[in-house]
């Protein structure tokens, strides 16, 4: 076992020693001993709310000791390498290749590799045909298109795992053989093991072959569902370093490029007095300063007035900052503003995603120009100095005219914030701007990724025509983007390209000091697959790579949302509306469906 001593001559030791305030430590013969792994480092690792709640919820039941692992630093890699030392959790220091079950944390593509080195690092074989124990898995948005990582993993967990974690636990502490383990997790809601299905060759792309699907899972009682009222509090500073309470699971907007707005349907919401219940415990437990309420869309809560109370009550009782990530541009009003303001936040965040209204139609989103800039112009004469907006280009039917509207929109926003602010510094824009990434289980999945040289020439005459005093604009890497969407929308051939790149030397591909865009080219020509394969338009009627694996939503309601969305047609809100018919409440529920027919 690495001792302290040892780990203090590396980079930020803390990513770790472990023994952190609230973390849980467990001993005893015979135990289930299940590693969670978070494939990025500690500080991004311990900055997710999913990988928290598993955590705790794994560790209350008997005869079960869930610990944490994470990807090295560099220096500490090396080291492990060269000393020829498996990785270990944090708890104890085990080595991971002696856990019973490890469970990987997955949010991106730009991962995949990752987990490769960390399973190598481990000693562990890469293959799940190559190996007995230990049994791996994973879960995380990136699950609901499982086939690029299949080759590896013995089984994947679609939806919200607070119920399927514990039954996977469960038969893990009843059946020790790996396939009669496998057939009994294959019959939990939301699991889905690879080396079941049948696949074959349809136009180049390795696809389902029997029409069998697997649904994914959902909480339907959010209000008491597990919350981990003593969450781990770091050693050292990590990217989200502070106490979080989710307000509300699920969006119903619509927005036709959003994978999460479709697979964390249906909307549940906790009611305030859960909210400040627990709120209170969390704040009480860990001492943090500073509180954010979590949910896709903040500001879509049903009881804004009441949740606004309640963050001026937390300031008062607790001193403490409440932040509200997610905010609508078209749901933000004074009353918002001035809650805000009382943080001590002088900044808003705002995604707009396209300038002109043509375009938002598209993308489903109704705000007109005219209303953002009176938020413009309410935010900064409550005191907003900075507001930033998000942007995206190459949008399905997107024109040179849709970009250049950006820089337009972006001077009249200038003016009216000049115009209007109530403070002496001056009003600053800073737009992030990214590139249109098709994602499975949306209506955009059948779209093209647009070409990295026309996404460059747009980023060129964005640079040129928004050198504007007090505009500050960011572009993500187009590249790495076009990797990402590769990687969401593969098939199983990507499985070789994955293993063939992480050989030659790519991981940590999200880290853009890391990122190596040669060396996945090589690995697409060394292995024969085509990048455009995954980058094109898909047909509508062509079987898809993750069509087995069941969000919820149905495909017929994607095509027409596609179609919509050619057309400029808005679906409404069905939470303010009729129903929209996304079908969730078949596989699944619907709260907002139920809630209508029994007031009919």
């Amino acid at each position: 076992m690495i001792k302290d001593y040892e780990l203090i001559k590396f980079k930020k030791p803390y990513y770790y020693f472990g023994n952190e305030f609230n973390s849980i430590h467990k001993e005893g013969i015979g135990l289930l001993k299940v590693a969670l792994v978070y494939p990025d480092t500690y500080e991004v690792g311990m900055s997710s709310f999913g990988f928290k709640i598993l955590y705790h919820l794994g560790n209350e039941l008997n005869g079960v000791s869930v610990e944490r692992a994470f990807a090295p630093l560099r220096d500490l890699e090396e080291y492990l390498r060269q000393k020829s030392i498996p990785l270990f959790s944090l708890e104890s220091r085990t080595p991971l290749n002696e856990f019973d079950l490890i469970g990987f944390s997955v949010q991106t593509g730009l991962d995949y590799t990752n987990i490769l080195n960390i399973l190598d690092l481990s000693m562990i074989p890469l293959h799940a045909d190559k190996r007995n124990r230990p049994i791996i898995f994973m879960g995380g948005t990136s699950s609901y298109n499982p086939e690029p990582l299949s080759k590896f993993m013995d089984f994947f967990v679609l939806g919200e795992g607070e119920n399927s974690f514990i039954k996977i636990l469960e038969i893990g502490k009843e059946i020790k053989d790996k396939e009669k383990f496998l057939e009994e997790v294959s019959k939990i809601r939301g699991v889905y093991v690879p080396k079941f299905f049948e696949f074959e060759k349809y136009n180049s792309l390795i696809v389902e072959k029997n029409g069998k699907k697997v649904v994914k899972d959902a909480i339907k009682d959010f209000e008491h569902s597990y919350f981990p009222t003593k969450p781990i509090v770091p050693l050292g500073s990590i990217i989200m370093d502070k106490a979080y309470v989710e307000i509300f699971r699920g969006c119903t907007r619509g927005c036709r490029f959003c994978e999460a707005g479709v697979v964390y349907r249906p909307v549940r919401e906790r009611s305030i007095e859960k909210i400040e219940e627990y709120s209170y415990e969390v704040l009480k437990n860990t001492g943090y300063e500073e509180i954010t309420f979590l949910s896709l869309s903040t500001n879509d809560y049903s009881d804004m007035n009441g949740l606004i109370a309640l963050i001026r009550k937390l300031t008062k009782d607790f001193n403490v900052s409440i932040s509200l990530p997610s905010l609508r541009i078209d749901k933000f009003t004074k009353e918002l503003g001035e809650a805000i303001l009382e943080q001590k936040v002088h900044s808003l965040t705002f995604a707009i995603e396209a300038a002109t209204p043509r375009l938002r139609r598209v993308i489903n989103k109704t705000i007109s120009n005219e209303e953002i800039l009176n938020v413009v112009k309410t935010a900064v004469s409550l005191g907003f100095h900075t507001l930033k907006f998000y942007y995206i280009v190459g949008l399905p039917t997107e024109t040179m005219e849709d970009v250049l509207e950006i820089v337009t929109l972006t001077k009249e926003m200038l003016k009216v914030g000049e115009a209007n602010k109530a403070f002496r510094k001056p009003f600053e824009i800073h737009l992030s701007i990214n590139p249109f990434m098709p994602q499975p289980n949306t209506p955009f999945q059948w779209a093209q990724f647009e070409s990295i040289e026309s996404l460059e020439e747009k980023k060129r005459v964005l640079l040129k025509e928004l050198r504007i005093r007090n505009v500050k604009v960011d572009f993500s890497d187009f590249r790495m983007s076009a990797l990402e969407v590769i990687l969401d929308r593969g098939d199983r051939q990507i499985s070789n390209v994955i293993e063939k790149a992480f050989k030659l030397g790519a991981k940590m591909d999200s880290w853009s000091e890391h990122f190596n865009f040669e060396i996945w080219k090589r690995a697409f020509e060394e292995e024969s697959v085509d990048m455009n394969l995954y980058l094109r338009e898909f047909k509508t009627d062509e079987k898809l790579p993750w069509e087995h694996i069941d969000s919820g939503v149905s495909k017929q309601f994607l095509l027409k949302e596609y179609k919509n969305a050619i057309n400029g047609v808005i679906t409404e809100d069905c939470r303010n509306g009729i129903c929209a018919g996304c079908g969730i409440n078949i596989p699944l529920f619907c709260p907002i469906l139920e809630k209508k027919v029994s007031a009919s």
